[in-house]
C-alpha cells in the first residue's frame, strides 16, 4: 500500500509540472503575471485535492478493512510479545508456552511454534497430549518427512494416552496409511468419524474409509456407498488423471509396486489429495477430489493451482526416495480442463 501511495504521489507530481510549466513561462504583462501566479496556486491546491477526492469516491479499495487489519496484526504481534515477556519472567509457564505454540501455529510461524512446543513437552516430559499432539502437528507442518520419524512416534504416544484424541487420531491413520498399515489407518478414520465432526470433515473421512475398504477388500455395497456419498455432498473440485508408465521405466519394475498419484500445492506442504494404488493397474484413470486430502483443512480447493504427481514407491513411501519413478504434470482450476495426462518416464535422483 505504501509503494501505492508514492507512485500515485509522483504521479500528481507530473500532471501538476505538465501544466504549471507552461503557465510559468508564459510572456505576460505585470497583471498578466499575477494573474497566472494566482492560477498556478489554484491548480496546486486543487488538483491534488481533487484526485484524492475522486480516488475516496470512485476507488474500491476498502480503507476501513485494511486499517482494521493492520490493528488487528499489531495487536496480535504486541500480544505475543507481551507472552513471551511473561515466559521469560515464567520459564514454567506450560500453559504459556502451549498458548505461544498454538498461536504462531496459526500464524504459520511454524519454527518459532517448534520452538514452544518443545518447551511445554520439555517441561512436562512428554505426559502432556496437548503438548505431544501440538509439537508432532508442527514438526509435521514443517516437514512432512518426520510423520515416518518423530512426528509420527509422538501421534502414537499420543494416542497411548488419549486414544479418542481428534488431531492424533487423524495423524496417526495418515503415518499408519504411509506405512502401508491400511486397516489401523481406516479404524482410526472411522474412530474419527464417530465423533461427529461438521459435514464437510465427515464427507472427507467417509470418502477415504469406503476407498480403504475397497483396497482392503471389504468394500461397502454399492447402494450403500452411494448413500454415503450424497449425505456428504458432491466434491466440488475433481482433477481426472490418466497415468501410464514409460516402456523404460516398466522394463525395470520386479512385480508390484506401490503407485501414490496425488495433487499438491507448488508452494509446497503436505498433499493436497493423494490416491494409492499399484503398478499392475496401470494404465489406469483416477479422479481426485476434496475428499482425497490428507488434511480436512486443506484440499485441491485451497489454492487455485496444483502439481499432480505419480510416484512408483520403491520404499512403500508417498514421499520421495532417491530411485523412486515418477511423473508431474500442473493443472490450473478455472482454465484448464479435462483428463490431465502423465507418463512416469523419470527417476527420483
Amino acid at each position: 500500500m505504501t509503494a501505492f501511495v508514492v507512485v500515485c504521489a509522483a504521479m500528481t507530481a507530473a500532471a501538476l509540472l505538465w501544466i504549471l510549466v507552461p503557465l510559468w513561462r508564459a510572456p505576460a504583462d505585470e497583471a498578466g503575471k499575477t494573474e497566472r501566479r494566482t492560477s498556478m496556486v489554484v491548480v496546486s491546491v486543487l488538483l491534488p485535492a481533487i484526485a484524492v477526492g475522486l480516488y475516496a469516491v470512485l476507488s474500491n479499495w476498502n480503507w476501513d478493512e485494511a486499517e482494521r487489519e493492520k490493528a488487528q496484526a499489531n495487536q496480535t504481534d504486541q500480544a505475543l510479545r507481551q507472552l513471551e515477556e511473561r515466559l521469560a519472567q515464567n520459564p514454567h509457564d506450560v500453559d504459556g508456552w502451549l498458548l505461544l505454540g498454538r498461536s504462531r501455529a496459526a500464524l504459520e510461524q511454524v519454527p518459532q511454534a517448534i520452538e514452544a512446543y518443545e518447551r511445554a513437552y520439555e517441561l512436562t516430559q512428554g505426559e502432556n497430549v496437548e503438548a505431544v499432539v501440538g509439537l508432532g502437528e508442527v514438526l509435521f507442518l514443517n516437514d512432512p518427512n518426520t510423520l515416518e520419524g518423530r512426528a509420527g512416534q509422538l501421534f502414537e504416544a499420543a494416542l497411548a494416552r488419549a486414544p479418542n484424541h481428534p488431531k492424533a487420531l487423524w495423524y496417526g491413520a495418515v503415518a499408519a496409511l504411509q506405512s502401508g498399515d491400511l486397516p489401523k489407518g481406516r479404524d482410526r478414520l472411522q474412530a474419527l468419524l464417530a465423533q461427529n465432526p461438521p459435514p464437510e470433515i465427515q464427507a472427507v473421512l467417509q470418502r477415504q474409509i469406503d476407498d480403504l475398504n475397497v483396497q482392503i477388500g471389504e468394500a461397502v455395497p454399492p447402494a450403500q456407498l452411494e448413500s454415503k456419498t450424497t449425505e456428504g455432498g458432491p466434491a466440488q473440485r475433481t482433477i481426472e488423471v490418466s497415468v501410464t508408465i514409460a516402456p523404460a521405466i516398466e522394463k525395470q519394475l520386479d512385480g508390484a509396486v506401490p503407485l501414490f498419484v496425488l495433487a499438491r500445492d507448488p508452494a509446497g506442504g503436505p498433499p493436497l489429495a493423494v490416491q494409492r494404488y499399484d503398478s499392475t493397474a496401470v494404465p489406469l484413470t483416477v479422479r481426485l477430489t476434496e475428499a482425497d486430502a490428507m488434511l480436512p483443512t486443506r484440499t485441491i480447493a485451497s489454492v487455485q493451482r496444483v502439481e499432480v504427481v505419480a510416484r512408483l514407491s520403491r520404499s512403500g513411501s508417498p514421499q520421495a526416495r532417491s530411485g523412486d519413478f515418477f511423473g508431474a504434470a500442473t493443472f490450473e482450476f478455472g482454465k484448464d480442463s479435462g483428463t490431465l495426462h502423465i507418463i512416469i518416464d523419470q527417476t527420483v535422483p
